[in-house]
Order: C-alpha cells, then structure tokens, then sequence
C-alpha cells in the first residue's frame, strides 16, 4: 500500500540515509548529494508495501514511528526487509531488526541481524553476521561501519573475508575508502590472490592498483615459488615490483635475496638491494655480496658497491672489491677500488685500483698498483698501468715501476723498466712459452745472477735472457760487459752467457784489489752451480789472469795477447789449462807486476750499479762513464706488438 501523507513526509525525509545505506561499502553506484536533491524536489515517495503493525506512541517513544512484522519498503528500485524498524524524523534515525536484508538492482545484497543509521553522525552500523554481495565481490563480517561523508567502511568484532576479484583478504578488522578503494587490514590478516598469498599483522593497499604494503612480521608467498620475510614491504600484484625495507629476505628456485632495504622484480628480473645485500643466483650459481647490490638475474648484469664480493662458481671466479659491476653473460666484469680477481679455472690473480677483464675476449685492463700473478703459467706483473690477454700482458708506470717477475724456475726473477710486456706462443698446448720485454732502466735480479740494461728479452723456452743497450751482468765476483749479452739460466743458477761486441770480463779476487780480467771481441763463459768453468773469447783477446797455490794465495800474474783463447777452470777458480793458437804473453811475480798490466784498457767496475736485492730494481743508476766504449746501437730485435 502507498503511505499516507504524514509518514509520507516521514519516510520522505530518510530517502537520503537509506540511499548512504545501500551505497555501503562500495558496492553501490554512488550518486551525489545535488542529484538526490532534484530528485526530492520532483516528489519522489518512500512506499511501505507490508508491515503487520505501524504505530506511533508520542508518550512512549518521542518521535518514532514502529513497523514490525514482515516489514518491507520501497525507494527507486531499492528494498529493505526486516522483522522491525523503527524511525525517527526529527533525530534523523533509523534501526532496522532481525533478518535485515537490502536488495538494489545489479544483484547488490546486503544481510545483518541489526541496522542503524544516524543521519546527524552520516553514519550506518550494521551487526551480526553482516553479508555484503555484489557481481565479483563480498564481505563477511560481525560489525561494520559505514561513514557516508568520508565514505569509509570498517568492519570489526571477528574475523572478516572480503573477496573482490577473485581476491581474499581474511582480518579481524579493517577499513576501506569507496571512493579512493584504499583498503587496512589488522589482525592476523592473510590475503589469497592468484599471484600471491600474505600473512602479516597488518596490510595497506589499493583494490584498483594491486598494491599492498605490509608491517609487522610478514611472510609473502608468490605464485612463483618466492617466499618473503620481512616486516615492512611493498608489493603489487599487477606489475611483480616489490620493496622490502629492514632485514628481508627473498627465497626462491632461483635466487634467494636478502638485505636491510630490497627492490625486486620477478617479472623483469631485476633486483636491488642496500645494506648488507647478499643474493645467491642459484640458476647461474653466483653469489653476490655488498652494501649496494643492483643485479638481473635475466641478464646476468650485476653492480654492487661497498665491501662487494661476486663469486661465479660455475666460471670458477671470485671478484671483491670497493664497486664491481660484472655481467656473466657478456662475460665482461669492471672494479674499482681495492679490487682482486681470483681466476681459479686459469689460476690467476689480479689486484689493483681499477680493473677491467672480458672473459669472452680474454683482455683485462688495470691502473693503480696492479699485480697480475699467472701461477700455471707461473709469471707476474706488477705496474701503475697493466693491459693483458691470455697470451701477451704490457705494464707501465707509477712509483716505484713496473716489475716482472718469473718463477717457472727454481728461483725468481724479478725484472724491472719503464715498460714491461709478454707475449705468450703455442698457448694451452706442451709447447707453449713466453717471451719478457723490458725497455728503459731495465734492472734484473736473481739470487745467483743481475742485470741492467736498455732493453731486455726473456724466453721461458731456453731460460735466455738477451740484453741490449749497455748491459752489464754479475754472477757471484764475475762482471760481464759488451754490446748486447745472452744468458742462459738452469732452474736456480746462471748456465751460460755469451757477450757480443766489446766484450769484457772482470772477476774479483779476494781481497779486492786483484781482478782477473778477459777483454775481446766476443766471449762465451760456462757455469757450474754459479761458478765459470769455461771461458772461451776470439777476437783482440787480451788476459790478465793471477796464478794461485793451493790455498788461493796469489803466486803470479800472466799478461796474454792472442786472437783465439780458451780457458778451463776448476771448482776452486784456479786454471786448470789453457789454450791458445798463438800467444804473446808474460807472467810476472806478484812482487814484480808491471804498473800498466795491473788492468786492462777500457777496465770498468760498476759495483754501485748493480741491484743489491728484488727492491734495488727500481733505482736508475748510470751504465757508463766516459771511459766506456760498448756500442749501444747494435740491431735491436723488431718492436713487439701486443694483442
């Protein structure tokens, strides 16, 4: 039936609290205030279709109207229906009891025990079992509230489900905005999407964007197989991007990360982290540490700053440094600052300032105090600069210089000039071997023999160290001078040397004041155990050699002139015999030696000169006097080119 005109007015005057009603949650088109005003103006009606009883007692209940038994009333295609209801114009109330159920076109339900809404406070109370339905979503709960100004709904009392989208988020309370769709969560909440499923003591999101933030302890489980632990992180399900900040961690088939801040995304690949950062890459078994770690795990890029370490364990090599950027795919990795290189498949090891390697092309860069040590094939470099492949290497610059050192005999050889550089032959195979250039103040040091030169040329293949541009080599008291020198080495000592042009041999005899001395074109002199042998010379050969007793006391001294001369000598440096084509000579009591054949012309000693130990490679020292007459400029072997 129609109401009369007196609840007519009544009733009229709740049309906009039933409307805030049905507009609950969300789930109702919203209309705004001006249009529900020119609806009123056109005299739209509440219409009561049922209600076993409607009275109204001014004495008992001031101002309120009661409808009980099978209420039911209508307003614009909206229903309510319940046991009771009661109404109050001039407060502005209505209360509806038992089996509340309101119903709006598009299948918009709503089912409680108990409904209140208070016109002056714009707020709706529903409670006890509360159902909100719609097409795609529903609420359960005991109690919510509904702000029809702030368009806020919070639900409370017992744990609630919302479903929306084929999402679930299960809380003992929560809150969410109709008109912004931001949505809180507290309480054991855990929510089931088809990409991911939560639990954490509380969550913040939005329904539209997918994002969902999350305090307290939380465990985030994706489709994917990532669990996340953290107790404070951003996730939205739509674009996989997550943020994690405090101590969190990513676990997954993959990788597992872990850190004090986090950025990870599963779709993209990319992931980065701050403080403490440690990710295991368990497709490409990698691990990477550092404070500041950026890493694709599609890529295989990675950068990481502060005390990083980068351990490719499928390439077998360990990289840490200040900031490292590596990519095993390309192969390329970069370092700087206190930066190390641990090449355990090729058995190698770089450190430096700044250092650059491809493992693809085999070619490292490096600058500040760079030391490449090659322990198969057992060399090293040490330089300011350093350029290297797997079969050539050049170092240069900075203080004190650059040094080789070789060790593939017994002994090392420490090697110093202004420019250094190898190159390697028949790599990888038995036949393979290297040569060493050194150019400008080349400085050698051994054990058993020293060098200095312009210019210098190892080769591991016959432990032959060729030398240039004034060179001058010691081996125990022995001096050997000429225009270029080619010593052979044994594992711990000096083998053999020739000297080419201006050859000059100086030994000193104990005491210091002797020295026996060679002086021709060419020489050729053999070790034993460090000790000349054999000494064989052609060419404008002069002698003077002192004759020793037993005990090796001086007894003579033999000036020889002659072209051809070879001498034997024993263990003990004593001649054993000599022998010459033709001679002119003369042998002299020590008491009775001529003053102009204690030393032969061009006699020069460069005791100072020669390094001391491995650190006195580094001083520059002059190789010549006025009196020297060596050539500097016999043929140098042509210019090597690094690859």
């Amino acid at each position: 039936m129609t109401i009369n005109s007196k609840y007519k007015d009544t009733f009229c005057g709740h049309r906009i609290l039933l409307i805030m009603i049905l507009c609950l949650f969300g789930l109702w088109q919203s209309q705004s205030l001006r249009a529900q005003n020119a609806t009123e103006k056109k005299g739209d009606k509440f219409y009561i279709d049922h209600a076993d009883n409607l009275r109204h007692n001014q004495l008992e209940m001031p101002d309120v109207m009661i409808a009980k038994g099978d209420v039911r009333f209508r307003y614009k295609g909206m229903t309510l229906k319940c046991d009771s209801a009661y109404f109050n114009e001039k407060s502005n109330w209505f209360k509806a009891f038992s089996r509340v159920h309101i119903t709006r076109p598009g299948g918009v339900n709503l089912d409680c025990q108990r409904l209140h809404y208070d016109g002056f406070g714009q707020m709706v109370h529903a409670r006890g079992k509360v159902v909100v339905r719609e097409p795609g979503r529903s609420l359960r709960c005991d109690s919510l509230d509904y702000n029809t100004a702030s368009k806020v709904a919070n639900y409370f009392g017992g744990r609630g489900t919302l479903v929306y989208n084929g999402n679930t988020v299960v809380a003992d309370q929560g809150d969410y905005n109709t008109e912004t769709h931001d949505a809180n969560f507290f309480g054991n909440v855990v929510m089931y999407t088809p990409k991911y499923r939560i639990t954490t003591p509380e969550a913040h999101g939005n329904t539209e964007t997918g994002l969902v933030h999350v305090i307290g302890k939380s465990v985030i489980k994706t489709a994917k197989g990532e669990v996340v632990h953290t107790t404070d992180g951003t996730y939205n399900s739509k674009t996989d991007h997550m943020e994690l900040n405090g101590r969190s961690t990513i676990t997954s088939p993959k990788q597992d990360v872990e850190g004090d801040n986090i950025i990870y995304n599963s779709t993209t690949g990319d992931a980065e982290g701050h403080g403490n950062v440690k990710i295991v890459d368990k497709a490409n078994n990698r691990t990477i540490i550092g404070q500041d770690v950026f890493y694709n795990e599609k890529t295989g890029h990675s950068n990481a700053r502060g005390n990083v370490k980068i351990d490719d364990r499928k390439a077998q090599r360990v990289i840490t440094g200040d900031e490292v950027t590596y990519n095993a795919k390309t192969g390329y990795s970069e370092g700087h600052g206190n930066v190390k290189i641990v090449d355990k498949l090729k058995q190698r090891t770089v450190t430096g300032r700044d250092l650059s390697y491809n493992s693809n092309t085999h070619e490292g860069t490096g600058e500040g105090n760079v030391y490449y040590i090659d322990y198969k094939g057992k060399h090293a470099f040490y330089g300011d600069y350093l350029h290297y492949t797997d079969s050539a290497a050049i170092a240069f610059g900075g203080s004190p210089g650059p040094v080789a050192k070789d060790f593939s005999q017994g002994d090392t050889l420490f090697v110093h000039a202004d420019t250094i550089s190898m190159k390697g032959f028949h790599m990888n195979t038995p036949q393979m071997y290297r040569e060493i250039y050194g150019v400008n103040n080349v400085r050698a040091y051994r054990t058993d023999v020293q060098a200095v030169c312009g210019f210098v040329i190892a080769n591991s293949k016959d432990s032959c160290m060729t030398m240039y541009d004034y060179p001058i080599v010691w081996s125990g008291t022995r001096q050997l001078v000429g225009d270029s020198i080619k010593a052979y080495m044994n594992d711990s000592t000096i083998r053999q040397a020739f000297v080419y042009g201006n050859a000059f041999s100086i030994e000193k005899l104990s005491g210091g004041k002797y020295f026996n001395q060679i002086s021709s074109k060419d020489m050729r002199a053999d070790f034993v155990k460090g000790v000349v042998r054999r000494v064989d010379a052609w060419g404008n050969v002069e002698v003077i050699y002192y004759h020793t007793d037993k005990d090796s006391t001086l007894i003579g001294h033999d000036y020889t002139e002659t072209d051809t001369l070879r001498m034997f000598i024993s263990p003990e440096r004593r001649l054993q015999k000599i022998w010459m084509p033709k001679a002119n000579g003369v042998i002299s009591p020590m008491t009775q030696i001529p003053p102009d054949k204690l030393k032969l012309p061009h006699f020069e000693l460069f005791d100072e000169v020669r390094p001391k130990d491995k650190n006195d490679i580094f001083r520059r020292a002059a190789r010549k006097t006025s009196a020297t007459v060596r050539n500097a400029r016999v043929s140098l072997p042509p210019r090597q080119h690094i690859e």
